[in-house]
């Protein structure tokens, strides 16, 4: 049995190529969610073409998104008491060969490989071996990552270079890249085929992170810097996290650039990257999306474990605002066009599990696989 643990939209997104591969080959899995995000991932599964959780570990704060660091240790106490109460009886019957798979860099996790542990079956981490070097930043994904690769057994990493922070653990196996280029290149198609057809050019942006928001003198100047040298109309997009900060600072400082929009399901936000004429945003995941799309892209962080985009689509900015303003004079010199396709890591992390002897296809429907 593969058991899917994630908590997270992001991880929801970039798990779903992996799990279509999966039910395209009659392999079996089950997903465990810890509702780290509440809302918009029970929004997300459905959108994604997951099936409903099996398992619900726990509800973010009593029902509602996570916001403050004291919420966020209340829901880890009610993961680890899920956890006691839970995984010996579930370990009894857990059928011989299974496996846990988790993503990325959150707590979830983290969560997730020591629940994998304490089910005394193997841990297998998508998007492993990513490094910044520096513990701090970003904090604590940064953290959550080095812990991960001490306890995972199976290491999906995206690059060379992830392989080489691995460097002497058994089982790095190379993706060539992410599974956000599977989640973009499976729905891209109806992406462009959604797309409202407006035909006036313009900007993205998505901030998010806690150590953007949690400095709101921050977000004034960087809202200030978008407002005063974009080109174009900026179309923010906020979540239950982010609006209030953003939200307050764009009224009370009278912006008139920005139009506020709430989460779109995916296929609605890959049309809408797809059309936009650049991006500025401090998710990884998007930069991995539209290094994928090849839309020019500044990430607006002080540094990023991530590589994708970099020589090509995107530009760290290391929170100065003089390269975003120099980043929205010259955008267009970092789109790509016409790019060829590559590997899909889904297709690699689907055929390794399949070697090992993890996932056991019942049919195999060569014209219905997912292909990268």
């Amino acid at each position: 049995m593969i058991i899917f643990i994630y908590g997270t939209t992001a991880e929801a997104i970039k798990i779903a190529p992996v799990a279509r591969r999966l039910d395209a080959l009659g392999v079996p899995y089950q997903q465990w969610v810890t509702q780290q995000h509440t809302e918009s991932l029970r929004r997300a599964i459905p959108e994604l073409g997951l099936r409903s959780p099996d398992r619900v570990i726990a509800d973010g704060w009593r029902g509602r998104p996570l916001q403050t660091p004291i919420q966020m240790v209340g829901w880890v106490f009610d993961v680890v008491g899920w956890a006691v109460r839970n995984l010996r009886s579930i370990r009894r019957s857990l059928p011989e060969g299974s496996v846990v798979i988790v993503h990325g860099d959150t707590v979830t996790t983290v969560l997730g490989t020591f629940i994998g542990r304490r089910l005394h079956v193997p841990v297998a981490h998508v998007e492993a071996g990513l490094r910044s070097g520096d513990w701090r930043n970003p904090f604590p994904e940064e953290l959550d990552r080095r812990i991960v690769g001490r306890f995972a057994d199976i290491h999906y990493v995206p690059s060379e270079e992830a392989a080489g922070n691995l460097a002497g653990k058994p089982n790095v196996v190379l993706t060539h890249g992410n599974t956000a280029k599977d989640a973009v290149r499976d729905v891209v198609g109806r992406a462009a085929a959604s797309a409202d057809g407006e035909a006036k050019p313009y900007g993205l942006v998505l901030l998010h992170r806690y150590e953007f928001i949690s400095v709101p003198s921050f977000v004034r100047e960087t809202l200030a810097t978008l407002e005063a040298d974009t080109p174009l109309p900026l179309r923010i997009i906020v979540d239950s996290y982010s609006s209030s900060a953003i939200a307050l600072a764009i009224e009370e400082l009278g912006f008139e650039k920005f139009t506020l929009m709430t989460k779109l399901e995916h296929s609605e936000f890959v049309a809408t990257m797809s059309e936009a004429s650049f991006i500025v945003t401090d998710s990884g995941g998007v930069q991995q999306e539209a290094a994928a799309l090849g839309v020019p892209t500044l990430i607006h962080r002080k540094v990023t474990e991530g590589r994708e985009g970099f020589g090509t689509t995107a530009v760290l900015s290391e929170w100065d605002l003089a390269v975003l303003s120099e980043f929205l004079g010259s955008y267009e010199g970092y789109r790509q066009t016409g790019r060829a396709i590559e590997e899909s890591p889904s297709d690699i992390i689907v055929a390794d599990l399949v070697a090992r002897g993890l996932a056991v296809p019942s049919q195999v429907e060569e014209s219905n696989t997912p292909r990268g």
